[in-house]
């Protein structure tokens, strides 16, 4: 029966990670995207997020954060997993610095594994479980230079095991010129997952860097390339483009070289409409390829902009 257990877990963990290399590695939830806007860009965002996807990307986006924000995202994908997360975005004036806060609970599910014994009795259904709770904080020292760190305790379970652990990010991100923005972040610098079984086996998380380039035509047009790395993976590059014909109505591209011999393919778009005085709310899809070819993923996210 533990040998049936302990392939269930590996199973749900591959087809968790398997969009990308590094597949069945620690935290590979950590590695599917945290937002729909960014998702439809080629999940970009080391450069220009500025919102409520800027805890899993780079937190240093969040000092450029000028109002309040609510997200809530879903996200459907192939091999019966299912993403869902929801943030707020609160900005704190701090003397003649600017600094944001963000909370938000992220939520990934594996479902429809059956249990069996080793005379091939089904025993029941089995599912992997993962939430995440973010903290993020973003700070400018200077009105053109953002800092920022992401904390985050994770909590998992599978087939009656459970394991909690934690990471913590590192994000820089500069406006030097114009509609120009850099940004460097390092992932999971600190982190780990420990199983609470016998063993005890304690998983330490892979650091995860990231660099981006980006440019802001006036908020009509932004386009950004990012380079990702770990310690044992092919580099990857991410290419995304976002376009606003009209201030109701964005189009999105993107494109990942991917760590596997083809790459993906990404689009999306918003919808903005004005709910009262000083709030709206936008809308986003996000479409993505598959490179399993067990089809495409499909994201919905829903934001109060105040």
């Amino acid at each position: 029966m533990k040998k049936i257990v302990a392939l269930v877990l590996f199973l749900s963990l591959v087809a968790t990670a398997a969009d990308y290399d590094g597949g069945g590695r620690p935290g590979a939830v950590l590695r599917l995207g945290w937002g729909v806007r960014t998702l439809g860009m080629g999940r970009v965002g080391v450069a220009l997020v500025e919102d409520a996807e800027a805890v899993g990307y780079n937190p240093a986006g969040l000092a450029f954060a000028l109002t309040m924000q609510g997200l809530m995202f879903h996200r459907n994908l192939s091999l019966d997993r299912t993403q869902s997360s929801a943030g707020f975005v609160y900005p704190l004036p701090i003397a003649d610095t600017r600094a944001t806060m963000e909370a938000a609970w992220y939520y990934l599910r594996v479902g429809g594994f059956d249990g069996r014994d080793t005379g091939g009795n089904r025993t029941g259904e089995f599912s992997y479980d993962e939430h995440i709770a973010n903290f993020a904080f973003g700070i400018r020292p200077l009105e053109w230079l953002g800092v920022g760190l992401t904390a985050r305790m994770m909590f998992t379970s599978v087939a009656g095991k459970t394991a909690e652990g934690g990471a913590v990010d590192l994000g820089l991100r500069a406006r030097p010129w114009g509609g120009l923005a850099v940004g460097l972040t390092a992932r999971n610098i600190i982190g780990s997952y420990k199983w609470k079984t016998a063993a005890a086996t304690e998983e330490a998380l892979p650091v995860e860097y990231a660099a981006g380039i980006g440019y802001d035509l006036d908020g009509w047009l932004r386009f950004e390339a990012d380079f990702v790395t770990t310690d044992d993976t092919r580099p990857e590059w991410r290419l995304g483009a976002e376009y606003w014909p009209v201030p109701a109505l964005a189009v999105r591209a993107g494109y990942e070289t991917g760590n596997l011999e083809t790459g993906e393919i990404s689009a999306g778009g918003s919808i903005v409409a004005g709910l009262f005085e000083g709030a709206e709310l936008r809308v986003d899809y996000a479409f993505r390829t598959d490179p399993l070819g067990a089809g495409a993923s499909h994201a919905v996210a829903l934001s109060l902009l105040f």
